[in-house]
């Protein structure tokens, strides 16, 4: 896939990412940021073969599940512990994921 420039809609797609920000507090994740969003889509987008077109990443920021985005949260943590070399923050990611955790059985 030819690079495409992203960055030019992300404050087009703003309301999106407010919106889905929005709806991942409601489910009780409060940790994630509209940045943090707006990076996952666009990694996500960026997997496709063919070039997007502005409603199609708009769909795509729409369409996330939160046990998708946790998923890659998760993921990039694992691969951050090696880098870990204080207890707290040790403490501080088993505390994320407990909460994570917890939350999921409330929704379930």
């Amino acid at each position: 896939m030819a690079e495409q420039q992203f960055e030019v809609w992300k404050e087009e797609a703003d309301p999106a990412l407010q919106s889905k920000l929005d709806e991942f507090e409601l489910l009780g994740y409060t940790k994630a940021d509209k940045e943090e969003i707006w990076k996952f889509t666009v990694e996500k987008i960026k997997k496709k073969e063919t070039p997007v077109r502005l409603h199609e990443l708009i769909n795509e920021i729409l369409k996330i599940r939160l046990n998708e985005y946790m998923n890659k949260i998760t993921i990039a943590s694992y691969k951050d512990s090696a880098r870990l070399s204080e207890k707290s923050d040790l403490d501080d990611l088993i505390g994320e994921i407990d909460t994570h955790v917890s939350n999921k059985r409330h929704l379930t």
